[in-house]
């Protein structure tokens, strides 16, 4: 039980000292519980196993959060991926717009453009040339 208070202690002068002490607000009432099944003086071995139960099962939710963790920082490398493929396709995009447009504006104006130089050239040489 000193041990117990040292670590009560300890733990409140952790959230004393922190920042922003509301984030352990949660965990009060698991707290509580737990300190009221460990104080229970009924047997020291069923306790010791209540406790190597219960940090078996810490040990597994831990491992689950750490895997969960990992997977996300592989969904966000594929994220990533996925972005900067779409930005080079939407550059590739751009350049095949602007290409487009050039085409279309020969297409509408090349044919007045060949046209009218034609007439030019026809009138030069018929007035300058001879």
């Amino acid at each position: 039980t000193m041990m117990m208070m040292a670590t009560t202690k300890k733990w409140r002068t952790q959230v004393d000292t922190c920042a922003r002490p509301f984030r352990f607000i949660h965990y009060d009432p698991v707290i509580q519980r737990k300190q009221r099944d460990y104080r229970d003086a009924r047997g020291s071995g069923n306790n010791n196993n209540k406790l190597q139960e219960d940090l078996s099962e810490i040990q597994s939710i831990m491992r689950k959060n750490i895997d969960e963790i990992l997977n996300r920082g592989e969904k966000l490398d594929h994220v990533s991926s996925i972005s900067s493929e779409l930005q080079k396709k939407s550059k590739d995009f751009k350049w095949g717009a602007k290409k487009l447009t050039w085409q279309a504006r020969l297409q509408q104006y090349g044919p007045m453009v060949v046209g009218s130089s034609f007439v030019l050239l026809v009138l030069y040489f018929k007035f300058f040339w001879f």
